[in-house]
């Protein structure tokens, strides 16, 4: 769900920027984990590679899912290809499985991952739409009280409570 814009997080100097379920604090670490339900790839010879390869290893890994093949295969399309992976943070780019409940702190999009289910994935996300009206209705000094809280996704597998994120100055 998309809840402000989020190209200007964008890493310009990236292939392909990526959200992540699990973000380790470095946007250019490969120990994050990829998701791939909100990426952004340049058009270029080097990502028309990338995407070629990430296709071709499919047969490598018959039980998974592009997701789960582009986090195996990561480590290589940086090595073989010199493709230059970026990470969101999940403080920006709000996860299930990295669940984080301050809403005025800048996220972008909301993903329903580590819930199992449409049903499931429907439910959390309309109580993250409500959430969002409730915010978005509330005066500027409410907002700035940092009150706001996203609802705890309770048909979620077991969302990991996110370490808060550093202020930014």
């Amino acid at each position: 769900m998309w809840l402000r814009d989020p190209f200007r997080h964008i890493n310009l100097y990236a292939d392909v920027t990526m959200s992540c379920d699990a973000f380790s604090g470095d946007p250019e670490s490969l120990k994050n984990s990829p998701n791939t339900g909100f990426y952004y790839v340049k058009s270029t010879a080097r990502t028309v590679a990338m995407v070629r390869y990430w296709r071709a290893a499919r047969p490598r890994f018959p039980a998974h899912h592009d997701q789960k093949i582009f986090d195996n295969i990561k480590r290589e399309l940086a090595g073989e290809l010199g493709v230059r992976i970026a990470f969101l943070d999940t403080a920006l780019f709000g996860t299930f499985c990295e669940f984080r409940d301050g809403i005025d702190g800048g996220v972008c999009t909301m993903h329903a991952n580590c819930c199992i289910g449409l049903d499931n994935k429907v439910r959390e996300l309309r109580g993250v739409v409500a959430a969002w009206k409730n915010y978005t209705a509330l005066p500027p000094a409410e907002k700035e009280a940092g009150k706001a809280r996203w609802p705890y996704p309770t048909r979620c597998r077991a969302a990991r409570r996110a370490k808060p994120a550093p202020i930014k100055n």
